[in-house]
C-alpha cells in the first residue's frame, strides 16, 4: 500500500544500518530504507515509510492490521499477542508494510529489542554463506538471542537444507518464547515444501488473510 514519508525528526534506532539496495537489488536511498543488524545477522532493508500511522485500514485489511498492532504492543508483556502472526495475500496488499511497521514499532517502543527482519530468500543466502564458510552452527546460534524474528515471502523458502534449518530456527525460537511473524502469498497449509508439523506450527496463532481492495479503500489509497 501506499505510505506517507516518515517524519525527517524521527531518529534512527540502535542497530540501523544503510543498506546498498532493496529486496529486489535498486538502490535505496538512507532516508528510505534500512537494516537491522542483530549478533552479525544484518536484516532485510527497513522501509521507514512503512509504518502504522501511514497504513490506510479497510475491510479487506482490518484483522490483518488489529494483529500486526497487538502484536507489535505486547511482545514484552505478560499477556502476549498472537504467536506466531502469520499474514497472507496476494502481492501488493500490505503484509510487506505491516511486518516493517511491527519491526519499527517494537523498535520505537523498545530500542534495544533485538528485532530481525529477512525475506526468504535473506534467509537463504546467509545460510548458503554459513555453510561454505562451515559456519552453520554458528548461524543457528546467533538467532537464540533475537526477541522477534519477522520472516517475508515465506513461499521462497527453498531448498532442502535451508528449509530444514528453518525448521530448526523457528522451533527453537517458539519454545523459548520469541515472537513469530511470518508473510507469504500463501497460508500455511498451501506451503507444501514445509514439512507437517511445520505447517501445523504455523497455524497455532494468528493466520488471516489481505484480501483485495474494494472501491473505497482503492480511493482513499
Amino acid at each position: 500500500l501506499p505510505a506517507l514519508p516518515r517524519p525527517a525528526t524521527m531518529e534512527q534506532p540502535r542497530g540501523f544500518v544503510e543498506p546498498h539496495s532493496d529486496r529486489a537489488g535498486n538502490p535505496t536511498s538512507p532516508a528510505q530504507a534500512g537494516r537491522l543488524q542483530i549478533n552479525g545477522l544484518e536484516g532485510s532493508p527497513l522501509d521507514h515509510r512503512y509504518t502504522f500511522e501511514s497504513f490506510i485500514v479497510g475491510p479487506a485489511n482490518r484483522m490483518a492490521h488489529a494483529g500486526a498492532v497487538q502484536v507489535a504492543e505486547t511482545v514484552f508483556a505478560e499477556s502476549r499477542g498472537f504467536n506466531p502472526l502469520f499474514l497472507h495475500s496476494s502481492v501488493g496488499h500490505g503484509k510487506t508494510h505491516l511486518l516493517h511497521a511491527i519491526a519499527w514499532e517494537v523498535r520505537r517502543r523498545t530500542p534495544h529489542a533485538k528485532v530481525l527482519y529477512l525475506t526468504a530468500e535473506r534467509f537463504r543466502f546467509t545460510f548458503v554463506e554459513a555453510l561454505r564458510a562451515q559456519d552453520a552452527m554458528a548461524f543457528k546460534d546467533r538467532f537464540r538471542s533475537i526477541d522477534m524474528l519477522l520472516i517475508d515471502d515465506l513461499e521462497f523458502m527453498t531448498g532442502e537444507k535451508t528449509e530444514l534449518e528453518f525448521d530448526h530456527i523457528i522451533n527453537m525460537l517458539l519454545d523459548s518464547g520469541r515472537q513469530l511473524v511470518v508473510a507469504s502469498a500463501r497460508p500455511p497449509a498451501q506451503l507444501t515444501r514445509l514439512n507437517d508439523r511445520m505447517r501445523s506450527r504455523l497455524q497455532r496463532g494468528l493466520v488471516t488473510e489481505i484480501g483485495a481492495m474494494d472501491r473505497d479503500l482503492r480511493v482513499r489509497v
